[in-house]
This record gives C-alpha cells, sequence and structure tokens, in this order.
C-alpha cells in the first residue's frame, strides 16, 4: 500500500510514524528521570534548567533532566511539523488533519502536566497526593497522546477511516478496554513512583512494608497494580477476541492477546527482581506496544468499507 499512494503523502507517513517512534523514546527516557531520582536535576524551574535555558555540566541529575526536556521540544518540534505537513498534504475535513490536530493539542497539555511536577515539586521523593493525582493524568494524557500520534499516521499511511454507524456493543467493548488500559497505566506510574522512594532488599521485606501500620498510602497501592494489570490485561484481551470480526482486526486481536501475556511475565519478572531500570524501562515499553496494539485493533475493528477520501492536492 505505501508504493501506492503519492509523493507528498508517503512523505507524510514517513513523518507522522518517525514522531510516534520519537515521543515513545521519549516516554521511556521519562523512565530514567524518575528512576534515577532527576526530576529536580532542573530545580523548580521550567522551562529554564535553573536560571538558565543551558545550564553547566554540574551533575548527572542535571543532565539526565535537560536532557528529557531537550528531546521532550525535539518531539513537540516532529509534532508541529507532522500537523502543519497534514495541512499541506490533505484536504479540508480530512479525517487525518483533525488526527493531527487533536495530537497537537494533547501533546500541549502533556507539556503542561510536565512542568506541574516540576513547579509544584512533585519530583524526587515527593508522596503527596498532589503528586499521585498528577502521575496518573501525566500517564493518562500520554497515552491519549500516542494514540493520536498512532491514528494520525494510520490513516495518514491509506488505510480506511471509521464507518459510519458502528455498533453500540462495539463501541462500548472498546471504550472499555481503552478505559481498562489507562487505569492499569495509571496504577502502574504510582507504583514505580513508590519502588524508587520505597526500595526493598527482597520482594517480602516489600510486602511486609505495604501493609506496615505506617505504611504512607502510595506504598499501600502498591500491592494493588499487579492484581489490576492482570485482571484488567484478561479483560482487554477477551474485549478484542469479542469485537474482532474481520481478518484485519483478528490479526491485531491475536496480537493484543500475546502482548497482554508477555507484559503480564515482565510484570513479574519485574518484581521479584526488584525493579532494575532495564526491567523498568522494558515493562514501560511493553505497555505503550500494548496500548498502541488495542488501538490499532479498534482502527481495524471499525474502519470503512470505503476507500479513503482524497487529497487536497494533486501530486
Amino acid at each position: 500500500m505505501f508504493k501506492s499512494l503519492p509523493r507528498r503523502q508517503r512523505v507524510f507517513s514517513v513523518v507522522a510514524w518517525s514522531t510516534l517512534v520519537f515521543n515513545m523514546a521519549v516516554i521511556i527516557g521519562g523512565t530514567i528521570v524518575r528512576a534515577t531520582g532527576s526530576g529536580a536535576g532542573c530545580g523548580e524551574s521550567w522551562p529554564k534548567c535553573g536560571d538558565q535555558f543551558v545550564p553547566p555540566n554540574d551533575t548527572v541529575e542535571t543532565l539526565i533532566e535537560y536532557s528529557h526536556r531537550v528531546s521532550s521540544v525535539m518531539a513537540g518540534i516532529g509534532v508541529a511539523a507532522m500537523f502543519f505537513l497534514a495541512l499541506w498534504v490533505f484536504e479540508k475535513g480530512h479525517i487525518v488533519r483533525k488526527a493531527a490536530t487533536v495530537s497537537g493539542f494533547i501533546l500541549v497539555i502533556e507539556a503542561l502536566l510536565g512542568a506541574a511536577l516540576v513547579l509544584f515539586g512533585w519530583v524526587e521523593d515527593d508522596i503527596s497526593v498532589g503528586r499521585m493525582i498528577a502521575v496518573a493524568l501525566h500517564l493518562t494524557n500520554t497515552f491519549l497522546l500516542l494514540g493520536a500520534l498512532t491514528l494520525t499516521a494510520w490513516w495518514g499511511s491509506g488505510n480506511k477511516p471509521p464507518r459510519a454507524g458502528i455498533p453500540r456493543t462495539t463501541r462500548r467493548w472498546l471504550l472499555a478496554g481503552a478505559v481498562v488500559i489507562m487505569v492499569v497505566g495509571a496504577t502502574g506510574a504510582l507504583n514505580a513512583i513508590a519502588d524508587a522512594v520505597f526500595p526493598a532488599d527482597s520482594v517480602a521485606e516489600g510486602v511486609a512494608a505495604e501493609f506496615g501500620p505506617t505504611a504512607p498510602l502510595l506504598l499501600r497501592l502498591r500491592v494493588l497494580h499487579p492484581m489490576i494489570a492482570v485482571l484488567g490485561g484478561l479483560f482487554v484481551a477477551y474485549s478484542t477476541v469479542r469485537v474482532a470480526d474481520s481478518e484485519r482486526s483478528r490479526w491485531w486481536s491475536n496480537a493484543v492477546v500475546l502482548i497482554v501475556f508477555t507484559q503480564m511475565f515482565i510484570g513479574i519478572a519485574n518484581i521479584f527482581l526488584l525493579t532494575p531500570l532495564a526491567m523498568q524501562m522494558l515493562h514501560l515499553f511493553v505497555a505503550d506496544v500494548l496500548w498502541l496494539a488495542f488501538v490499532l485493533f479498534a482502527a481495524t475493528a471499525t474502519e470503512s468499507a470505503d476507500e479513503p477520501s482524497g487529497l487536497a492536492r494533486a501530486t
């Protein structure tokens, strides 16, 4: 399909998929910032790092945080380029234009949430309710951003847009599956903070701390994520099997099921290995891949039987 696309649309497709991949890399980079306690590497200032835009290389934490901020800016430039390219390539009202616009809007919210974490001091060892809420919202918004970027690239590569009259049952299963993935992701993000702030020398020690009489709320919540993740993963897998009604959607359903069980094994390994940085990065990466697979499953399960609408200009 890619080779049959007009030249301008091929260029857009490459830019859109590259933007998605780069944003995923930036998200994984955020794991390094959190796990190394580098969230305050630039102090409580944003967008400056300390008192200047290019800080001196004083500490490793500053370099990590500053590198993450720079890569985030580059990701934003990529989304902006994708947006303007969509305006140039696709006709007014085209679904790719709409998806690119939504991507840009969500990216702005993403930047504001990231800034709030720094400006309010919700970094490093902070375990306040404010940080817990902000981190959960940040993770949810991150998933929405990845979903919007994925659909922009998918539809921009010549795949069919959603059809009219999607059955209510299908919509409900897809919405429920999406919400469950976000809830699992949000609890996982809170777990990651708890693991960083309250490291344990053994699984038994970690469990004992969670049920201790003086355990803070964040630590007590850590026990919930594995249970929610297993039950939620099984639900998501079942929802795709229930909804799949075409060869393309069944392929993506199988991918979702495979990733769900892979993620369960990674999660178990992460617990017993006491959440080393490499495992945290892998765990988040597979969580992102699961979300993207679910989004593409939803796209193929609801796609139109008609050809995608045309471009604005001859190419």
